[in-house]
């Protein structure tokens, strides 16, 4: 089901970590206790305010000055795409020196706001977006450049024997997500909690049993496949894109129901004190048919 994150009937307004003798999850660290994931209606009916402007792929051609040096900041599932459209950039353009910045959306927007020097900013949800344009630091109209969907990961030999989603809530299960102001993180948690309005397919109790699995939260999704692909986890909620082919050997895919899976909206924009024409041309080659193209290669989503 191919829809956006703004037609979703729930979302996650906050998901609290037991303290003290309940036990912590802080990122890369193992909780001995519960872990909470509390699912709350959301008034405005999505996971955060729209950022970017729809766009389709265009057709024209980026024009890249003669000469440059690009600094683009983006969310870490990215890596891989970004870095090989950069490189396609490079040999077509020689005197043009791109430097990446993946990490989480939101370390990203901290980075930005404490003055880090960038050009382009590309995010994995529109709330990251907002917050870069809510503390000035993006100029411009973001736009909607690609689309991503969630996947559970869990190692080759599949040791818990999960079938399904359903199987997140079975007894002694090591779950690993993103924290929740991680991109990720939040729309996996609002996945956990539609798959809770099934209780046909997924039982009762399914967010707090879930939320006791969760042993780790991490503050990029690539964190989150390692710890699978080393076996320090029974499973992973990421998306289809970051199953790359140095992981593919390690992992297996569970697939999401379109039902209940969460669509992520990837919009990019110009950062305000960046370079405003080696900017634009990034962006205009990341929205036409070769930067799709790439994304597409790369498991993401291409615009229509």
């Amino acid at each position: 089901m191919q829809a956006s994150i703004t037609m979703m009937q729930r979302m996650i307004v906050g998901v609290m970590l037991m303290l003290a003798a309940i036990g912590v999850a802080a990122p890369g660290s193992f909780a001995t206790a519960q872990t909470a994931i509390e699912c709350v209606a959301s008034p405005s009916g999505g996971s955060g305010n729209p950022a970017a402007t729809p766009a389709t792929a265009s057709a024209s051609q980026a024009v890249f000055p003669e000469s440059g040096e690009l600094t683009v900041f983006a969310a870490a599932s990215l890596t891989d795409a970004f870095a090989q459209i950069g490189d396609d950039i490079m040999a077509a353009n020689p005197d043009i020196d791109i430097t990446f910045n993946f990490a989480g959306s939101q370390t990203l927007v901290t980075q930005l706001t404490q003055g880090a020097p960038a050009d382009v900013f590309a995010a994995a949800n529109d709330a990251q977006m907002q917050a870069a344009i809510g503390e000035g630091v993006v100029a411009g109209e973001p736009q909607t450049f690609t689309r991503n969907r969630l996947a559970i990961v869990v190692p080759a030999d599949n040791p818990a024997n999960l079938a399904g989603p359903a199987d997140l809530a079975r007894d002694d299960l090591r779950l690993v997500l993103a924290l929740p102001e991680v991109p990720v993180g939040l729309y996996s948690r609002e996945a956990i909690c539609d798959m809770a309005e099934d209780t046909s397919a997924y039982g009762e109790g399914f967010v707090e049993q879930v939320g006791a699995n969760i042993v780790s939260q991490e503050e990029d999704v690539r964190v989150v496949v390692t710890k699978v692909q080393l076996g320090e986890a029974d499973a992973g909620m990421v998306y289809v894109s970051d199953i790359t082919a140095d992981v593919a050997g390690d992992v297996e895919i569970i697939e999401v129901p379109d039902d209940v899976n969460v669509i992520a909206t990837y919009p990019i924009a110009p950062v305000g004190d960046g370079d405003a024409a080696l900017a634009g041309a990034f962006i205009a080659y990341v929205l036409g048919p070769e930067g799709q193209a790439t994304l597409e290669d790369y498991g993401f989503t291409v615009l229509p």
